[in-house]
Formats: C-alpha cells, structure tokens, sequence
C-alpha cells in the first residue's frame, strides 16, 4: 500500500550520492526509522547498481517518496539540482547516501532556520562509531576576515579551508552552542527554498571537490547566513576500514575523485572567486590522487592472498595500479559528460501513487 504524500510537510529530503552506494540503504532506512513526519523525500539515484536500486525503489514506493532513476552516474551538484527543481516546501534538506540520522536532526534544523532566520543549517556532522558520538565537523572558515576577503585587493586573498573545527573531539567533551558559521559541509544541510532565487543553482562546474566551499562563499557573499546547529545530529560514514569503499562502488568512487573532475573544480573555484595568487591550489593538486590510492588500489592490493597485506607489496602494487585506475578515470569523466548531455529526463520515476519500473543500466 502506498503511502499518500503530506502536503503540510516543511521540509523536503533531497537525498543524493556522494562517492558510492553500499550504504545508500541502510542510510534511507534510517530516516525513515528516526524522522518525525511530515516530510517530503526525492531520491535522486544516478546509476546505483540494480540490486540497490530495487530496494531503494521499493522503500520509496512504501513510504510515498518520490524516486528518479538515471542509468548514469550524476555528479553531486548534479543530483542536487534535480532535487531542487523538485522541490516545493519551505526548505530542502540534503543528505547524501552515506549519512546517518538521529532522532530531531530535521525538526531541529527546521526550528534554527525559523528561529534564527538563516538561510542555510547545518547539522552538528559526527564520524566514527559509536554513532553520533565523536565529531567530524562543526563549522569552519574559507578565511581569516570575511570583509577583507570579498573587499580587499584580489592578489592579497587567501582561502583557509579550516572547515574540519573540532574534528575528532567527543561530543560530550565539547561545549557547541547554535551560532553562526561560514562553511557548511554538504553531507546534510538544510537550505531555506526561496533562498534559491537569488544563490543561483549548485554550480555544476564543480564536479567534485570543495563545493562545498563554492555554495558556502556564494551564500556569504550575496547577504546569507549559515547557522550550526548542534541538537541536530548526524553521521558521516567515512570509507575506512568500517565503512570500506565495496567493489560495486569503485567505478563511480573513481569518477567521483577522478583528477580530471578535481582539476575542473579545483580551476573553476580559483578563477570564480579571483584566488589566482593563492598558493591552495596547487598544494591541493599536488594531493589530488590520495582517494584513488587509499580507497581503490590500497584494498586491491590487500585481497592479494598470502600477501597482500605485506607493506612492501602494497607499496609496489599501488604504484603499479595507479595509472590504470588515472587511464579509467578518465574515460569514466568522458562517458558521463556524454550521458548526462543527452538525458534531460530520468530513465524512470516513481511518484507518490505510481510503480515505475527501473529501467536496466545503459
């Protein structure tokens, strides 16, 4: 039986992909376990694999979300957009598929945005286990002085990107109180809708890294405010060794942090914002291929039997695979160029009241 879609909801879940899709299950279960109702939910799923996306399918078909089906990998602005244009409540929360929620997080946030009048919340974000426990991010700054920053002569500007305040510190050992900050991490955030038509879309010029950088200058920068707001609490699950990158994740986890994608964002960023004089950029680029070494060659190696888990091989092994993994990245970056050009429309949708069949992967 479906599930009739609550037209009182203020909220509207936008939940997208960052990296991979093995946890994408368990983390839409969670908010349909945790969340108070009313709300509304889009699932915007670019390309998961069919067994995912079934279940996913079937749990929006349950619960009267909206689901949209791609049979291409969608970059996270991308996915985003999507939603956006979708959406008709007051706020849009985004969550992407490897975050998850606790009891309040949407209630809460919606209450900062009401009571505060900003146009951006972000949760109190946590990492490791036991959930939502030990922080990853509670705020942050893209600069030292905001004013001297968007004001002041563009040679002299510097981005900071101390966005990862408190990381690893237990929440119980941390006095966090509601306040503002400048940077928004993008693992959930809530956005006040109407807030939209003068930010402009997500830029998709930024296929990959520091968007979430981009959107939060862009909302300074043009009067808004972004508020943390500590009583609503979710979890990133970080690829680690708990949380591990799976083999049906690898192909879109290496176009998500293909060079080519981090490069594009990387320069787009740098001439946007006038950072042409700040030495960031290249200090980043020069790290640009960590995620490919830590998240796909370094586990390849490792289920090498009887030694794999030798350092030395790893070492030789991982030196061997990258440029495979840099020659397939960049096919991977080519390919979804083209599949997204030429799909203005999902392959399938399932509205509320509606069973769409999931069209098989292109």
């Amino acid at each position: 039986m479906t599930v009739e879609l609550n037209t009182e909801a203020k909220a509207t879940i936008v939940m997208t992909a960052r990296d991979r899709f093995s946890m994408a299950v368990r983390a839409l279960n969670e908010i349909v376990e945790v969340t108070a109702q009313p709300y509304e939910l889009i699932y915007v799923d670019g390309g998961s694999p069919r067994p995912v996306a079934d279940e996913i399918r079937a749990i929006c078909e349950k619960n009267g979300f909206r689901y949209l089906r791609y049979d291409h990998f969608l970059a996270p602005c991308q996915a985003r957009n999507i939603g956006l244009r979708l959406a008709k409540t007051p706020y849009v929360a985004y969550c992407e598929n490897d975050v998850i929620v606790s009891r309040g997080w949407l209630s809460n946030a919606v209450a900062c945005a009401e009571e505060t009048g900003a146009e951006v919340v972000q949760p109190l974000i946590c990492q490791g286990l036991p959930l939502h426990t030990e922080i990853h991010q509670a705020g942050g700054n893209f600069a030292d002085d905001m004013d001297a920053f968007f004001n002041g002569p563009e040679e002299k500007r510097r981005l900071t990107d101390s966005h990862l305040k408190h990381q690893g510190d237990k929440i119980k050992d941390v006095d966090l109180k509601r306040s503002e900050i400048q940077v928004t991490e993008v693992h959930c955030f809530l956005v006040r809708r109407n807030a939209f038509e003068w930010l402009g879309e997500f830029d998709e010029n930024m296929p990959c890294s520091k968007d979430h950088i981009d959107f939060s200058m862009n909302v300074w920068s043009k009067g808004g405010r972004i508020m943390l707001e500590p009583s609503s609490i979710v979890s990133f699950c970080v690829p680690n060794n708990t949380y591990s990158v799976e083999p049906m994740d690898r192909a879109f986890f290496m176009l998500r942090w293909s060079p080519a994608w981090q490069r594009q964002s990387l320069e787009h960023l740098q001439k946007k914002w006038k950072l042409e004089h700040d030495p960031y950029f290249q200090n980043y680029l020069n790290k640009r291929d960590w995620r490919y070494r830590a998240g796909v060659a370094k586990p390849i190696v490792r289920s090498i039997p009887f030694i794999g888990h030798s350092y030395k091989v790893q070492q030789i092994g991982i030196e061997l695979l990258m440029p495979v993994l840099y020659f397939i990245g960049t096919r991977l970056v080519k390919q979804q160029a083209r599949d997204y050009q030429s799909s203005a429309m999902p392959a399938s949708e399932t509205a509320p009241g509606n069973k769409a069949e999931v069209s098989s992967a292109a």
